[in-house]
C-alpha cells in the first residue's frame, strides 16, 4: 500500500510536466509505467526483509535495465543485458535529449520525440527517491522535497504555469501519503489501551488508524483549498506586445513572456499610409536605426523574443548597466535625444538606440541586462503619447577591432548560436561556402552580408508571404526563391551566423527616419525594419545589414574597411604573443571540430563520460551504507559523555552488529533473555564456516572470553537503568569497549563470512528495523537510560 500510494504521488506530480511537449503521453505514459515498476519491485523485496538501500539499489539497477531495453534493446544481449554498444546507444540517446531540450522552447513539438528521454529518466529516478525516502526509511515528509522540484520546474519555466487541479490533486496524494506513514507507524504499538482496561490486555483489539486518516482528509482539503482560492484574490500581472499575445510574469513582474514583434512588421510596412509613429529631437545630424527589441530564440518555427529578465532595479529612470561585451577602450561617443511618441504607436516596447547609456521615461518600463531593451511592466502602459530622454551611445569599432575580437563568454555564446535538429544540412553548407576562405569570424560576417546584399542575387519585394521559420528560410535561400524583404533578411543572415558559431540574433525596429525640421526626425511606419545583430568579444553586440540598397542604402562603416593583415615577414615568424582567439583556426566553440575533425580525446567522449560517471555513482551509492554505518558508530561512542550512557552505547553497538548479522534479536524481552540470544549465535573466531555459511562451533562455550565479557555488559547496563546511580569507575571507557569488542567479534565468527560481507556493505541497523525471534518486524524505539525495554 505505502509504495503504490508514493508511485501514485509521484506520477500525479509529474502531471505537471505535461506542457513541456506537445505530445506529453510520449512521455507521461513510460513514466506511469516506471512508477508502477519501483513501486511492485519495492513491495516485493520488502516482503524479504531487505534494508532500504538494497531495495533502493535494486530498483535502480532495474530502471537502467529498463531504460537499456527501451532505447538500446536491439544492441542488449537478450535484449535487456547491457552491452558496450547498448551503453554507447543509451548515453547517444540521452545526449540528443539534452540537446533537444535546449534547442526548443516548450511546448517541444511531436516532430522531436528525442525529447523524449530525458524526462523519462528524470521522472524514473524521482520515483525510486520517492520510494526510498518515503517507504524505505518512511520519512514522508522529507520525499516532499523531490516532489517539490517537480512542480517547481514547470510553475518557472511555462507560461501560464500549471493548472490549478494538478496541483490540488497532487498536494492530497501527498498529504495521503504522509498519513499513511503515520498509520503505519501507530499500528506498531500493538493492542490499544482503552479506558479501565489492563495494561498487559490480551485482547486482539488494535489501533486504529481512523482519526489519522480523518484527520488527513480534514487537513488535506482545507489546505488545498486555501491554496488554490488565495492565489485567484491575489494581483498578479500579465503583459501583451504589439497586439501579438498574451504573457503572465510573476506577482511584481519581474519575468516577462512575449510574443513575436514580427507579427506586424509586414502589415505596417504595406498598410499603404505612412503614419508617424515617432518623433525624435536631436543634435545629431544623421540619425538612423532604433531598436524596439531583439528577437535571440529560433525554434524552428520562428524568431521569437526569449524571456525577459526585468527586477524593479531596472527600471528606465537613468543610468543604465553597461551594454554586455562591450570594452571601454572602444570610440565611443555620447548623443542625446528626446523621443515623442503618437497615438498611432501603442506598443508595449521602448524604442531605442543601441547600445544606450541612460533612459528617462514616465511609468514604469524596465530592461533586460543582457538584450538592452525596454519593457512595460504595468498593465495598460504603452508607448502612445508618451515623451522620453535618453543618452545613446555612439560606437566606432573598426574593422581591426572587430577580427581581433575576443571569443563570446558560454552565457552569450550557447543560447545565441542553438539551432533546431533538424535544420537541412544545405543551410550549413551554404553558410560554409559563403564563408570559405574567410580569417575570422568578422569577416565570415561581413561575407554574409556581402552574399545577401550583393553576389546572391537577392532581390528585396513586399510581396512575399510573411514567415521566418525553417522552411520559409530554406525556400528563401534556394536559388530560385531569393525574393523577400527585411524579415527574411536578417533572420536567413542571423540562422546562417549561426550556423557557423556566430553568436546571432535578430533586431527588430526603426530604419532611418525623415528629416522634417532642424533637430528634428519622424519615423513612421513604412520605416519599420529588421536586421541581424552579431556579437564580438570586446565591443558586444553590431548591427550588421543584408538587406539589399533598394531599401537599404548603406551599411555599417566598419563592414567596409580592410583588414590589416601581416607583413609577409611577420607571417613566416613565430605565431604572435596573444594571437586572437576569434581566428576560424581557433575556434571559439568548444564543441567545434579541429582541422575539419572531431577530438577524440576520451575526455570529450559522451559515451566514456557517460560511464564515468555511471560508475562513480555506483561505487557512491555501494560505500554509502558502510560508511554511514561507520559515522553512526563514532558518533553514538563520542556522544557517551557518562557511564551509564558508556554502556547503553555498548549495548547499542552489540544489538546494531547482531541486526546487521542477521541475528535474531526482540527489544521486547530482558536484557537476561536478549543475552541468552546473543550467547547461542557466538562463534570461535578462526573457524571454519559449516556447510550453513556459519562457524562449526557456536554457542557459549566457542568463545569464554566473550560470553563473560557480554555478562558483564549486561550487569553494568541493569545496575545503569534500576540503580540510583552508577557508582564512580563501575565503567570505565577502556573496559567497556573491550567488551564489546569481544562481543562484536564473537558475533562475527559465529555468523560466517558470507553474512559478515553483507553487514559490512548493507548493515540493516540504519534501516532501524528489528526482527524479533518470533518472526515479526518491529522498530526499535529508542529509550533513555533508566527505562527498561521489557515493559
Amino acid at each position: 500500500m505505502p509504495s503504490l500510494l508514493a508511485a501514485l504521488t509521484t506520477f500525479v506530480t509529474l502531471l505537471a510536466w505535461t506542457k513541456f511537449a506537445e505530445n506529453p503521453a510520449g512521455f507521461m505514459v513510460p513514466i506511469l509505467g516506471a512508477c508502477l515498476m519501483v513501486a511492485v519491485l519495492g513491495m516485493l523485496l520488502r516482503m524479504l526483509r531487505l534494508p532500504a538501500f538494497v531495495v533502493a539499489l535494486a530498483q535502480l539497477v532495474l530502471v537502467l535495465l529498463w531504460l537499456n531495453h527501451r532505447e538500446a534493446a536491439a544492441l542488449s544481449f537478450g535484449g535487456w543485458v547491457p552491452t558496450p554498444s547498448s551503453v554507447q546507444e543509451l548515453f547517444a540517446a540521452f545526449g540528443d535529449s539534452v540537446v533537444a531540450s535546449q534547442a526548443y522552447a516548450a511546448p517541444v513539438p511531436k516532430s522531436v520525440p528525442e525529447f523524449y528521454p530525458l524526462m523519462i529518466l528524470a521522472g524514473a529516478l524521482t520515483a525510486v527517491l520517492v520510494d526510498f525516502l518515503a517507504v524505505g526509511l518512511r520519512r514522508a515528509p522529507l520525499a516532499g522535497l523531490p516532489l517539490l522540484a517537480l512542480y517547481t520546474a514547470p510553475v518557472s519555466v511555462l507560461d501560464g504555469g500549471v493548472s490549478w487541479l494538478k496541483f490540488a490533486a497532487a498536494a492530497l496524494c501527498f498529504l495521503f501519503l504522509i498519513a499513511s506513514e503515520e498509520a503505519q507507524r501507530l499500528s506498531h504499538w500493538g493492542h490499544q489501551l482503552s479506558p479501565g482496561g489492563r495494561i498487559f490486555d490480551t485482547q486482539t483489539t488494535t489501533v486504529s488508524s481512523q482519526a489519522v486518516w480523518a484527520s488527513a482528509r480534514k487537513i488535506g482539503l482545507t489546505a488545498t483549498g486555501v491554496a488554490v482560492v488565495v492565489p485567484l484574490l491575489v494581483p498578479s500581472f500579465s503583459a501583451s506586445f504589439f497586439g501579438g499575445g498574451n504573457g503572465p510574469g510573476n506577482g511584481d513582474g519581474d519575468a516577462v513572456s512575449i510574443s513575436n514583434p514580427m507579427i506586424d512588421l509586414k502589415r505596417d510596412l504595406t498598410q499603404g499610409q505612412d503614419v508617424e509613429l515617432i518623433r525624435m529631437t536631436t543634435t545629431e545630424n544623421d540619425p538612423s536605426y532604433l531598436r524596439i527589441t531583439v528577437l535571440d530564440s529560433f525554434d524552428g518555427t520562428a524568431w521569437r523574443p526569449s524571456s525577459r529578465d526585468i527586477p524593479v532595479k531596472q527600471r528606465a529612470d537613468g543610468e543604465v548597466t553597461r551594454p554586455p561585451g562591450l570594452d571601454l577602450t572602444i570610440p565611443s561617443r555620447k548623443v542625446s535625444a528626446t523621443l515623442e511618441a503618437s497615438a498611432n504607436f501603442r506598443s508595449r516596447w521602448l524604442p531605442t538606440p543601441y547600445p544606450v547609456s541612460s533612459v528617462q521615461a514616465p511609468g514604469d518600463w524596465r530592461y533586460d541586462r543582457s538584450t538592452l531593451d525596454f519593457i512595460s511592466a504595468a498593465d495598460n502602459q504603452t508607448t502612445a503619447n508618451i515623451s522620453y530622454r535618453l543618452t545613446a551611445l555612439d560606437l566606432s569599432p573598426s574593422a581591426a577591432d572587430l577580427a581581433e575580437s575576443t571569443p563570446a563568454p558560454a552565457s552569450v555564446y550557447t543560447p545565441n548560436t542553438e539551432l533546431p535538429r533538424d535544420l537541412p544540412a544545405s543551410v550549413r553548407k551554404l553558410a560554409r561556402t559563403v564563408t570559405d576562405g574567410e580569417a575570422t569570424k568578422f569577416e565570415q560576417a561581413v561575407a554574409l552580408q556581402q552574399f545577401f546584399r550583393v553576389d546572391g542575387g537577392f532581390r528585396y519585394s513586399l510581396k512575399r508571404d510573411r514567415g521566418n521559420g525553417t522552411d520559409d528560410l530554406v525556400r528563401f535561400l534556394s536559388t530560385d526563391g531569393r525574393v523577400g524583404y527585411c524579415e527574411q533578411f536578417a533572420a536567413s543572415m542571423a540562422l546562417m551566423g549561426r550556423a557557423i558559431g556566430i553568436p546571432s540574433r535578430v533586431a527588430v525596429g526603426f530604419l532611418r527616419p525623415d528629416r522634417v525640421a532642424p533637430n528634428t526626425y519622424v519615423y513612421s511606419s513604412h520605416d519599420l525594419h529588421a536586421w541581424p545583430e552579431m556579437y564580438f568579444g570586446g565591443i558586444g553586440w553590431v548591427r550588421f545589414e543584408p538587406t539589399p540598397q533598394d531599401r537599404a542604402a548603406g551599411v555599417p562603416a566598419y563592414t567596409t574597411q580592410e583588414v590589416p593583415r601581416p607583413a609577409p615577414s611577420e607571417s613566416s615568424s613565430a605565431p604572435a604573443v596573444a594571437p586572437t582567439l576569434n581566428r576560424i583556426d581557433r575556434s571559439t566553440d568548444p564543441n567545434a571540430a579541429v582541422n575539419g575533425k572531431k577530438s577524440s580525446s576520451p575526455l570529450t567522449d559522451p559515451a566514456v563520460v557517460g560511464s564515468a560517471v555511471a560508475l562513480l555513482v555506483l561505487l557512491l551509492l555501494a560505500l554509502a551504507p558502510r560508511t554511514t554505518r561507520t559515522l553512526v558508530r563514532r558518533r553514538r561512542w563520542t556522544a557517551a559523555g557518562t557511564g551509564a550512557a558508556l554502556v547503553e552505547a555498548g549495548w547499542d553497538e552489540v544489538r546494531d552488529t547482531a541486526v546487521d548479522l542477521g541475528v535474531a534479536f526482540d527489544d521486547g524481552v530482558t536484557l537476561r533473555t536478549a543475552a541468552r540470544d546473543l550467547v547461542a549465535a557466538f562463534g570461535r573466531p578462526g573457524d571454519e564456516d559449516d556447510a550453513l555459511g556459519r562457524s562449526t562451533h557456536r554457542g557459549p562455550d566457542a568463545d569464554p572470553e566473550a560470553t563473560r565479557a557480554l555478562d558483564r555488559l549486561v550487569g553494568l547496563l541493569e545496575r545503569a537503568r534500576y540503580a540510583r546511580a552508577l557508582p564512580d569507575g563501575a565503567a570505565t571507557e577502556e573496559q567497556v569497549r573491550s567488551d564489546v569488542a569481544a562481543c562484536v567479534a564473537a558475533l562475527r565468527a559465529g555468523a560466517g563470512k558470507r553474512r559478515r560481507t553483507r553487514a559490512t556493505w548493507l548493515p540493516g541497523s540504519l534501516t532501524n528495523r528489528r526482527v524479533s525471534p518470533r518472526g515479526s518486524t518491529r522498530r526499535g524505539p529508542v529509550l533513555e537510560p533508566g527505562v527498561d525495554r521489557a515493559v
